[in-house]
């Protein structure tokens, strides 16, 4: 079949290769009519979704509070029809909302905690509406009944989202439900974008081609990546028909300093005509959205980044957590503390429990506490076991093959059973639930900055890198997502971390 005139006088304009161009066309014609598909069917799915989790709240509400109406009763009738109404003017005003918080938004559903914070944030305006509403005009909402329908609400819509994530991200595994995107930057930025939309493929981004400052077209010129090469089809003058030829729903710009004020401003008037979204690269890494604000001066949008979050007020309330949640977590437990115990001693009869030095908030040491899960006095064959693994030099010291591991320490290390006694700890206020894993003093020192920044928050009994794979993750990934935790804190992600653990423990990855 001959290629349309157009894109053969794209070939020739910038010397494309035309086995890598009949690759790239025959793979962006395929899925582009689809696109627009399962993005309209996504974001009825959300929409029923979350629909379905409100309109339950309000009658589970209603029901457990009012329950069923009797007829025999006199004003029973109208009182129901009254009941009812407020459920419907509740339901709307929820379901509004979300809508206003842009929660339905397609380019935050399916990746990050934002999703999930602007369904907690509309849940809240909803009932704070209501509350408002009922307080000036004496309603005569009972208190119970709201006291009900948001729990079950917000439990509702999170789960929801929950769910309808997991199926995207399977769907996107398996190469659907895609957005093709093309790159523009240098070859080394392109390369680091790629790498990052393989390694998050739940992100749903698929690089078709990429664009480089001052291309001159030169003959089958591609940029190799982890998940293969890419083709590299024009300049930062030819970027709209490279948009336009390959049908992307995306162009990602790494940098915008190659292109100008006024280039960028007439491409993104060619790219609002095409229908494609642009994507900008921010020159900072590891800052999550409600730490960037854009703030314009003379119509330029500059970034301003906020500082993290550590004020004496938020730790108050992140205590408050700790202690709910651990006593909660303590007596749900006990009788698995209890089990852990009573196979310890049998095992070998040494102590249940060890306890070990570590550095916490602020520098302040601390007596940690977990079930124990190596032979006594293994402490002193630390050294040995560190050169044996060949990690005599490591940051952190993590082996699969530790020989001081006992059997049943194996199996409780497994399963995350060791660590439950930390919930003292948390209790004491040495610890949080949520935070970087406590180092033993010394570890990490030689991480310019590392020690200092952990020291801002209290360490936790899980963290991010336990839900990003545990030991098995590298000390760079882990040093990274220890900073990220730090710089980034917030309520939704502690959250999402808390529900992820569950996840994690259950499939045991890591754990050694």
């Amino acid at each position: 079949m001959t290629a349309p005139p157009l894109v053969r006088r794209f070939r020739s304009t910038i010397g494309f290769r035309s086995e890598s161009a009949d690759r790239v066309m025959k793979q962006v014609t395929e899925t582009k009519a689809r696109a627009c598909q399962w993005k309209k069917m996504h974001r009825r799915h959300v929409v029923v979704m979350d629909a379905v989790a409100v309109v339950a709240a309000v009658t589970v509400a209603q029901f457990a509070r009012f329950g069923v109406p009797d007829s025999t009763g006199p004003g029973v009738g109208d009182h129901w029809r009254y009941v009812t109404a407020c459920s419907v003017i509740l339901a709307v005003i929820w379901l509004a909302a979300l809508r206003l918080q842009e929660s339905w938004d397609l380019s935050l559903t399916g990746i990050g905690s934002e999703e999930y914070r602007r369904v907690v944030t509309s849940t809240a305006w909803a009932f704070g509406i209501i509350a408002v509403t009922d307080l000036l005009l004496q309603l005569g909402l009972v208190r119970g009944y709201l006291a009900i329908a948001l729990p079950v609400g917000l439990a509702g819509l999170l789960a929801g989202r929950h769910f309808l994530r997991r199926d995207l991200a399977r769907k996107r595994s398996r190469g659907a439900f895609t957005s093709q995107v093309v790159v523009l930057g240098k070859p080394h930025s392109v390369i680091a974008l790629c790498n990052t939309f393989n390694r998050c493929s739940h992100a749903g981004y698929r690089v078709v081609g990429a664009c480089l400052p001052d291309y001159e077209g030169k003959v089958g010129l591609e940029i190799d990546t982890r998940t293969g090469p890419v083709p590299v089809l024009g300049n930062q003058h030819s970027v709209a028909e490279v948009v336009s030829l390959t049908n992307a729903d995306a162009l990602a710009v790494t940098s915008a300093e190659h292109l100008g004020h006024e280039h960028m401003r007439t491409l993104t008037w060619q790219l609002d005509s095409l229908g494609t979204d642009l994507i900008v690269m921010p020159g900072m890494v590891d800052i999550v959205g409600p730490r960037l604000k854009i703030r314009p001066i003379d119509n330029m949008p500059l970034f301003h980044v906020a500082r993290p979050r550590h004020d004496r007020a938020l730790r108050y309330h992140k205590r408050f957590f700790d202690l709910a949640l651990g006593t909660i977590a303590l007596i749900l437990l006990s009788p698995v503390m209890l089990m852990a115990a009573v196979s310890i001693k049998c095992n070998d009869g040494g102590p249940v429990f060890f306890r070990q030095e570590r550095v916490g908030y602020n520098g302040i040491r601390f007596r940690m506490i977990k079930f124990r899960t190596m032979r006594p006095e293994s402490e002193a064959q630390l050294e040995m076991e560190r050169i044996v693994s060949g990690q005599s030099e490591a940051i952190f010291y993590k082996s699969a093959t530790d020989s001081r591991i006992t059997s049943i320490g194996r199996w409780l290390r497994k399963t995350s059973i060791d660590e439950i006694p930390q919930l003292f700890n948390v209790l004491a206020g040495s610890m949080s639930i949520v935070g970087p894993r406590p180092l033993v003093p010394g570890e990490g020192s030689s991480v310019e900055y590392f020690i200092e920044r952990r020291g801002l928050v209290k360490p936790g009994i899980t963290g991010l890198w336990q839900v990003s794979g545990r030991s098995d993750i590298s000390a760079a990934e882990r040093i990274r997502l220890d900073h990220f935790y730090v710089d980034n804190w917030s309520y939704v992600q502690d959250l999402m971390i808390i529900l992820r653990t569950v996840r994690t423990v259950l499939q045991g990855h890591g754990a050694y």
